[in-house]
């Protein structure tokens, strides 16, 4: 087992499945992350708020606190509300994932999931963490999270308030592909007025903005959106 690799991150695994996290806890150690352990919900957010994992694995179904009790906590701590999450599910608790991902989770994997997806899905939630400047930049179109601006190839493009988040939304997790109840939920939150097949046209218009960049967002058919990580502007010309 190699040792633990600082720079990769420190990642927080709550799973009361004995057999599932000591699996999880092995393959990540063994990538070189750092690993901590919690076996229920109560335990898992004094470990979070205690220790500030750069990540967090976060089972749903949980004893003392839900996975989705102790995901809204987290993202409403002052000193964890960055912390990405990852949720752990069941098939069968798609309405408790949708509810998390509206409390704030940045992911989430059903089970039962292969190691090396996992690992991936990791791999893109710490590298996509805001720089200082509270920027991201996918390909040619860099989001001001600050300003609400949206640059593309260094030129300002307007974007809508709800336009902004989706697109954020989207290219904060590139080749994650996105319901679009699971964009409204994520982007805009359970009080929007925006409704399923409205996505579509603000989609649309997004498209419209990003010009020759445009298939950075990609439909997926049969479940709505992504934005595609192997865009290269250079394809198009």
């Amino acid at each position: 087992m190699p040792k633990p690799n600082p720079s990769l991150g420190h990642i927080l695994c709550i799973e009361d499945e004995q057999d599932i996290q000591e699996i999880i806890a092995y393959n990540l150690q063994k990538n070189g992350y750092t690993v901590s352990l919690a076996a229920d919900g109560h335990t898992g957010l004094e470990l979070a708020q205690t220790q500030l994992p750069d990540l967090v694995l976060l089972d749903i179904m949980l004893p003392k606190l839900n996975g989705i009790q102790v995901c809204e906590r987290l993202k409403a701590g002052n000193t964890t509300h960055k912390i990405p999450i990852i949720m752990l599910s069941a098939r069968s608790e798609e309405a408790d994932v949708i509810g998390g991902l509206g409390q704030g989770a940045d992911d989430y994997i059903t089970k039962p999931f292969s190691q090396a997806e996992l690992l991936a899905r990791i791999k893109v939630a710490l590298r996509r963490q805001p720089v200082a400047n509270n920027s991201l930049t996918i390909g040619p179109v860099c989001l001001n999270l600050d300003g609400y601006s949206c640059t593309v190839e260094q030129q300002a493009i307007k974007l809508t308030t709800t336009e902004f988040k989706l697109l954020h939304t989207l290219l904060a997790q590139p080749g994650r592909a996105f319901s679009r109840e699971q964009l409204i939920l994520s982007a805009l939150g359970e009080q929007s007025d925006v409704v399923d097949r409205n996505v579509d046209v603000h989609i649309g218009a997004i498209r419209k903005s990003l010009g020759a960049s445009a298939p950075l967002i990609e439909t997926v058919r049969g479940i709505g959106y992504r934005c595609n990580p192997t865009f290269n502007p250079s394809d198009n010309t």
